[in-house]
């Protein structure tokens, strides 16, 4: 079975390259790169055989150009729908990131009313303490120890 197997694949490649072949040799090349005289470029081919020969030619470059134009518009639009995806991807991320923007935006706003709220009350608190004779109560000692122990800094703005 192996080589009856190997045996058609044999056949089918010899196949192939005469295939391949018999399009070489069907197909006229121009050497594009070889030097035209002078001569040549001025006078005017007369026989059939070379006005067939330069139709052809021309027959085959506009075929090659058109495939070239095709597949060029092809590798654009690929391009072109590739932006696009990342443009979208993109712009999601970007609202993505104003709405977390935002919404920290509002966190650090209620943070600082509180933290304003607080450190206006510990005032109200000591200035309460200082005026009255309260010097021994819990909550004004409690407040004496945060300021030793650096919790509490009255002075100084607040910022994050």
């Amino acid at each position: 079975m192996n080589g009856n197997a190997s045996y058609h694949q044999m056949i089918n490649a010899q196949y192939l390259h005469q295939q391949q072949q018999d399009i070489l040799n069907s197909v006229e090349f121009t050497d594009l790169t070889a030097p035209v005289h002078e001569d040549r470029r001025r006078r005017r081919s007369t026989t059939t055989q070379d006005k067939q020969a330069i139709s052809n030619m021309r027959i085959r470059r506009r075929a090659q150009n058109r495939a070239s134009q095709r597949a060029f518009r092809e590798r654009k639009e690929k391009h072109v729908q590739h932006l696009e995806q990342e443009l979208e991807t993109l712009e999601a991320k970007h609202r993505n990131l104003q709405k977390s923007h935002s919404n920290l935006g509002e966190t650090n706003d209620k943070l600082k009313q509180e933290v304003e709220q607080l450190r206006s009350e510990i005032k109200n608190l000591k200035t309460f303490s200082e005026g009255s004779s309260m010097l021994g109560s819990p909550v004004l000692s409690d407040l004496d120890q945060f300021e030793q122990d650096g919790l509490f800094e009255p002075a100084g703005d607040f910022a994050f």
